[in-house]
């Protein structure tokens, strides 16, 4: 059985730290969660920029399906 959990434990740090997900020991094992509260509060700064990049990813997808055909 190949072991994931350190290298997934190091991946999981950043969002920890920032408050976005949240981390319970559970004898062995590290269980973690997302915190919705914190995962909302990201959504609604990450609104502000859906209009520019859903201009632009639109622009691209028309731009590659001209390639394609």
């Amino acid at each position: 059985m190949v072991r994931y959990q350190p290298a997934v434990s190091r991946h999981l740090k950043v969002p920890r730290e920032a408050g976005l997900i949240s981390r319970r020991v559970d004898k062995r094992r590290r269980r973690y969660r997302p915190r919705p509260e914190a995962l909302a509060e990201v959504d609604i700064w990450i609104a502000r920029f859906r209009p520019f990049w859903s201009e632009r990813l639109d622009a691209l997808e028309r731009h590659l399906d001209k390639e394609n055909s």
